[in-house]
């Protein structure tokens, strides 16, 4: 099939729109990354269309005209003119609620980098990529040292299972997905994304039962920059692993019919509003979300002697090559310090909180449904 090379004239009249859709259309829709990619394009979407709207910019909108100048105005719109709004829905009394907040300077960088790689993936259909500069993490994230102790953690975990009745008789059964989010965090040290995508279902071939290995990339994903290990089980998670249907953080509600009883549970997309609620109960300060737990986790366990070559693999911040990994992850040696750290610390946990750190008992029934039990 002959490959349309694109003439001087449509070169000179190639857009930013085009551009970005053709990225979209022939790539960032491929990729395991490509919900975030989406949001990315959308924002400086939204924002080329405020900029048109305000006379700022004008049709066709071509890449000569971002600039430095373009690039500070799309910073400020996007972290002080343009919030993030959010709409959810109460599962209890399913009303909808509706917040805002401010969006990071990292996440403005981020559909910066992106609209950079949009525009060198479509270089031959323009006459010339514009030199964009994009800062770095670093140079727009202050450092954060604020951790949570085994104390706090313990705190959390109880207030996640017993909620506060003040707020509603059911609230402890709504902060089922947040317990279950702690417990993940706590036995896998996973990042947030990777701890919803954790399953049992067989099809996605995270838990090795026999082998005590959980995969915290489920089968058919492709790794990303922000890789994600392999892990050994330690006992606390098997018990939750062993209560779970599908997803490891999820909701839980009882199902009536009759004299039966069985238990329902859902897939839940994140827990930060429980996070948020939780975090102003203790006092967390400001800016630090459900991903303080993995930060925490690591600090304690690099507190009980964990080597440093060790922990980056247990993080995903190093990995082993992918012939050596299918077979290093499932001997009994593999991140055992890690294992012991997690282990000592599950033990300590469990000496502290009020509410047993154990899984809802439950079987499953001969038809498939999850019983108390």
């Amino acid at each position: 099939m002959a490959i349309h090379k694109p003439r001087d004239d449509e070169r000179a009249i190639y857009t930013v729109h085009q551009a970005m859709t053709d990225y979209w259309t022939l790539h960032g829709s491929t990729q395991s990354s490509a919900d975030a990619i989406r949001a990315r394009l959308k924002l400086l979407n939204r924002f080329i269309d405020y900029e048109l709207a305000q006379g700022l910019l004008q049709e066709p909108v071509l890449p000569s005209v971002l600039d430095d100048e373009w690039l500070k105005r799309f910073r400020t719109w996007g972290t002080e003119v343009d919030p993030i709004t959010q709409r959810r829905r109460d599962p209890e009394t399913r009303e909808w609620t509706v917040s805002t907040r401010t969006r990071s300077k990292s996440t403005v960088e981020e559909s910066i980098i992106q609209l950079k790689a949009a525009l060198r993936f479509n270089a031959k259909r323009m006459e010339e990529v514009p030199t964009l500069k994009h800062l770095t993490r670093a140079a727009v994230t202050p450092e954060r040292s604020y951790r949570l102790s085994l104390d706090q953690i313990a705190e959390m975990l109880d207030y996640a299972a017993e909620g506060d009745p003040t707020l509603s008789p059911a609230h402890a059964t709504r902060l089922m997905p947040l317990r279950r989010y702690l417990i993940g965090a706590i036995c896998t040290l996973a990042r947030p994304d990777a701890l919803y995508d954790i399953s049992v279902l067989p099809t996605r071939q995270q838990w090795h039962r026999n082998a005590g290995v959980i995969d915290l990339n489920p089968a058919g994903r492709i790794q990303t920059r922000k890789y994600r290990p392999a892990l050994p089980v330690t006992g606390l998670l098997v018990d939750w692993l062993a209560a779970t249907d599908d997803r490891l953080v999820c909701h839980e509600s009882i199902v009536e019919e009759g004299d039966d009883r069985w238990l329902v549970q859902r897939p839940v997309a994140d827990v930060k509003k429980a996070w948020s609620v939780m975090a102003r109960r203790f006092g967390i300060p400001l800016g630090y979300g459900p991903k303080l737990m993995r930060h925490s986790m690591a600090t304690l366990v690099a507190q009980r002697g964990v080597s440093p070559t060790e922990i980056p693999l247990a993080l995903g911040h190093a990995m082993l090559p992918p012939s050596t990994r299918r077979y290093v992850i499932f001997s009994p040696h593999y991140l055992a310090d890690t294992r012991r750290a997690i282990e000592d610390i599950t033990a300590e946990l469990a000496r502290k909180v009020a509410v047993p750190l154990h899984a809802r008992r439950t079987q499953l029934s001969i038809d498939g449904r999850r019983r108390p039990g």
